[in-house]
């Protein structure tokens, strides 16, 4: 759950930092006398020329480039004693590139966000108020890569037009129940695929769009029996509808097209629903530790699946058809939690377990073709996960130095009988994940911070092997996912020069009078990835030679993010 600051109510305020790799700025004040409140906050990265001319050929980081960019905004405003408008929005793209002139290779790849909201708040009484919100989101996703005079272009994205009613009922101070509905009305572009080899060019055709309604009720309540004792329940009925306009192009066994089906504009092609129970409580011990539990059991009609012919990070999102299911699922959780020395070291162990049912892969070497004369999901395959883990946490509150660890040992599967008799780990199945995060104050004016980061590789389907039939070049596939990238590791550190808060003025007298500066700043210094890590983003295969002189060798290459990246920024508030 993410809140947006609503702007400060009482004076102007302006906030900002200047930057080596970025810039920001934040500018929030009072609207008519105190009634209402803005906030505006933009930010951008310029770290792409630097990376351009910094990173050197013969560095593992050649030919990486990134940047993003996003803006938020947000107002509100009180229309009376009991009621309060708000309106935000976000707009956010990032763009990776990656472009090595020695291979012949480059790839763009953009993605973004756009989000709008407007809610009215509504008081009816000191134990029941209300939300009601109108939403707009539209996520879009584009992956393009050119290699030896082969250009691959795709994109997917989603946009959602949604609605919701959120109730708070507070019969007393140990007691709160939610309940509420809501709908939302989804447009999918699963993929449009577009490509060109030298002066032929192919194109996809019409861009096949999915629709769907999505819809829930809700009640939820909360209740603290004892000082010892608390527990939550909840259910949510949800329903979910499949509807036109759309043409279903059916296959046969060996993939030929039989027969289409024209559904109209509106028309319910599958409907789903299903009860959705939760339940989680606590229980504290004498010594001020708790216990706590829990179970719930969902449905999730959005779908997200990747392309396993290609090793790049082509993620694409698909909506429950008459042919992909929604996906259920229900997870168990439990944990321990121990706090000391009068609550300023916490600790906790947790551990989970979580099954689900209607998964979604793409067939084994499977790429999007032809928009016309097919279905997206006529690519896919069906199978179930599980998922289970351990989880260990500890913070230090107090003192100069603080800080937390926090250690994972997870692991995920998938078991696909279309691809293989036997599980295999999840795109993202990470068998270690640390995290570890230290502050120190040395005095009023200078602070330090460092992290450290560790995470086992995520994994990918490459060719095992390789054979040459009719001077092409054809792959051969073992297991799924059965290849697992390098570690993930990195360690950054910062430091902060802080002004002092107070400056002294001289009095008539002769005296001087110490007051509080309206104007502050501070220097940051950073070091990103300080041992320059070459932590991988994705793998691609080269090839050098040819066929025909027997000079042909095939290489699987690594593309990374960044290096080392120092960094100094000037922040600012008034």
């Amino acid at each position: 759950e993410i809140a947006m600051n609503d702007g400060n109510s009482k004076k102007f305020q302006i906030k900002g930092g200047i930057g080596i790799v970025a810039s920001r700025l934040t500018v929030e004040g009072p609207i008519n006398k105190g009634k209402g409140s803005f906030i505006v906050s933009g930010r951008r990265t310029y770290i792409d020329p630097i990376l351009k001319y910094a990173i050197p050929k013969t560095s593992n980081f050649y030919g990486s480039n990134y940047y993003f960019y996003d803006l938020n905004a947000k107002v509100n405003y009180r229309l009376g004693p009991k009621d309060k408008l708000f309106f935000s929005s976000y707009y956010g793209k990032d763009k990776f590139i990656f472009d090595n002139n020695k291979d012949d290779f480059r790839v763009d790849m953009p993605w973004g966000n756009g989000i709008a909201a407007l809610r009215w708040n509504h008081l009816f009484s000191s134990k029941l108020f209300m939300n009601t919100s109108a939403t707009l989101t539209d996520y879009l996703f584009s992956f393009g890569s050119t290699q030896d005079k082969f250009t691959f272009k795709l994109t997917s994205g989603i946009r959602d037009y949604g609605s919701k009613v959120d109730l708070t009922y507070l019969p007393n101070n140990r007691h709160k129940v939610k309940f509420g509905t809501q709908y939302t009305y989804h447009i999918f572009t699963p993929t449009s695929v577009s490509a060109k080899q030298d002066t032929i060019e192919y194109l996809p055709g019409d861009i096949q769009r999915l629709y769907s309604h999505e819809a829930a009720l809700y009640i939820n309540d909360e209740w603290e029996a004892t000082e010892k004792i608390k527990v939550n329940v909840g259910l949510r009925y949800s329903a979910y509808a499949f509807v036109g306009p759309f043409k279903r192009y059916k296959k046969n066994d060996v993939g030929q097209g039989t027969e289409v089906i024209n559904y109209k504009k509106g028309e319910v092609i599958q409907f789903y629903h299903g009860l959705e129970p939760r339940i989680s409580g606590r229980f504290m011990f004498k010594d001020k530790s708790s216990f706590k539990a829990g179970y719930s059991y969902n449905y999730q009609y959005v779908h997200l699946a990747s392309l396993s012919a290609v090793s790049l990070p082509t993620d694409i999102w698909f909506p429950s058809t008459d042919l992909a299911k929604p996906q259920r699922g229900w997870q168990a959780t439990m944990g321990y939690f121990r706090n000391f020395l009068k609550d300023n070291i916490e600790t906790s162990v947790e551990v989970y377990y979580k099954q689900m049912y209607n998964l979604i892969e793409y067939k084994q070497g499977a790429v999007p073709t032809d928009n016309i004369t097919d279905n997206p999901d006529n690519l896919l395959v069906f199978g179930k996960g599980r998922s289970f883990g351990l989880e260990l946490f500890i913070k230090k509150n107090f003192g100069k130095l603080t800080g937390w660890l926090g250690y994972t040992l997870s692991k995920t599967e998938r078991f696909f009988p279309e691809i293989q008799a036997s599980w295999f780990p999840a795109k993202y199945d990470r068998r270690h994940d640390i995290s570890v995060v230290a502050g120190y104050k040395l005095n009023e004016r200078w602070t330090f911070g460092a992290n450290f980061m560790y995470a086992t590789g995520n994994t990918m389907t490459l060719p095992s092997s390789w054979y040459v039939n009719q001077q092409q070049i054809l792959y051969e596939y073992t297991g799924r996912n059965s290849t697992r990238m390098a570690p993930y590791h990195r360690f950054d550190i910062s430091a902060t020069l802080y002004d002092r808060p107070t400056k002294k003025i001289k009095q008539a007298d002769g005296t001087y009078l110490e007051i509080k500066k309206r104007f502050r700043h501070n220097w940051n210094f950073s070091i990103y990835n300080v041992y320059s890590r070459a932590n991988p983003f994705f793998l691609y295969i080269d090839t050098e030679g040819d066929l025909i002189s027997n000079s042909f060798k095939l290489t699987v290459k690594q593309v990374s993010l960044f290096p080392i990246i120092p960094a100094v920024t000037w922040n600012f508030e008034f």
